[in-house]
This record gives structure tokens, C-alpha cells and sequence, in this order.
């Protein structure tokens, strides 16, 4: 008899359940960056990274990385330095252009005295090229772009700066909320890094 009252309660119940959003630890874009975060990859494509000196408001300089490449499905790849300090994102195929455009995009007249300062002081270029092995450090995943970011080997990533360099994927369009484009996404990725296999539980 009891039971017999409770079962149209159960069954709200289970149906409620079952209809629930999905966790985030099932989201597609969760399950894309778990499955590529911590994975072994070769380079197949040089990758690009520029060290450089960014001068914070009370004069102090630190050193730090940023990844340059940036790949589309369909118009190729290009290089580009995000833009900081009131300055647009600076984008080129040439990387020395690319060093100097920051250069001079990047110098600020002195309020006081003659002569200027380096906002961002480009460095040096890295290249990370064919046949280096790396570990996806990092992978994050937005609106319409995927950062993956890599580590050398056996790095211990205390900080932003331990990164050795990055790969952006910049869709033309917002992704989809189960991840459609996935397959295509790691197309693209594996133009530039192979992974290795991934290790089975």
C-alpha cells in the first residue's frame, strides 16, 4: 500500500534525474581538455615563442614568455603578440617583422627628459621545431578559441613563466555546445604536435 502511494513521487523523481544538465566533468569541452592535458606530443610544425621584458606601472621589469602561434581551419597560420597596454593585438606571418612591430608599437615617451621606455621589450625568439618532444601543460577552451598550452618535459609549472610555448586555434565561429568541431580541432592540432598514445587505464 505504502509503496503503491510513492510510486508517482519515484517516478517525478527519476524523470527529474534524468533530465538534469550534464556535470561539468561530462561537458564535451571538459572532456577535450582532460583528455589532452598532461599527453606526451613530437612536433611536427615549428612552433614560436617570444621572451620579453613587460615594465609594470612602477618601473619594474619582469621576463616573461608568450606562445605566437595561431592557427585557423581554413586561412592557414600566423603569428601574433596579444595586445596590453591600450595596444591592438599585433599580428604577422614574418617573425622578425612581428619583433620589431612590437618594438615600435611598444615605446613610450618619458613624462619627464628626453628619450623613451620599452613598455615590452622583445628579448629573443624561441623555436621549438620538428622532433622536440613537449607535454600539453595546459588546454583551455573559450567561446571560439582553444589555447593548448606546453611544457618541456619533467618541467615543474610553478608559474606562467615555466610554459615553453603554445598553439592557438582560432574558429571562425562559436563553438558548439557538445564540441562538434572536435574532430577537426585535433586535426588541425596534430598539423602542428603528434601526441603520443594515450595511456589506458
Amino acid at each position: 500500500m505504502l509503496i503503491s502511494k510513492l510510486f508517482p513521487f519515484v517516478c517525478v523523481l527519476l524523470t527529474i534525474l534524468s533530465t538534469a544538465p550534464v556535470g561539468a566533468a561530462d561537458n564535451p569541452s571538459e572532456v577535450f581538455r582532460r583528455e589532452w592535458q598532461g599527453r606526451r606530443v613530437t612536433v611536427q610544425r615549428m612552433l614560436l615563442t617570444l621572451v620579453y621584458e613587460e615594465r609594470g606601472r612602477t618601473g619594474s621589469t619582469k621576463v616573461k614568455r608568450e606562445g605566437l602561434t595561431v592557427v585557423t581551419p581554413s586561412k592557414g597560420s600566423y603569428l601574433q603578440f596579444t595586445g596590453r597596454q591600450s595596444v591592438d593585438d599585433l599580428i604577422e606571418t614574418n617573425p622578425d617583422r612581428l619583433f620589431e612591430q612590437i618594438k615600435v608599437n611598444y615605446r613610450r615617451d618619458r613624462n619627464l627628459g628626453e628619450g623613451f621606455v620599452q613598455a615590452v621589450n622583445p628579448l629573443h625568439l624561441v623555436q621549438y621545431i620538428s622532433g622536440l618532444q613537449l607535454v600539453v601543460a595546459r588546454v583551455e577552451v573559450e567561446r571560439s578559441t582553444v589555447r593548448v598550452m606546453f611544457a618541456k618535459p619533467d618541467t615543474k609549472l610553478e608559474s606562467p613563466a615555466d610554459m615553453a610555448t603554445s598553439l592557438t586555434i582560432q574558429w571562425p565561429a562559436p563553438f558548439s555546445s557538445d564540441l562538434e568541431e572536435r574532430a577537426e580541432l585535433e586535426r588541425v592540432i596534430r598539423q602542428f604536435v603528434l601526441p603520443a598514445p594515450a595511456v589506458q587505464p
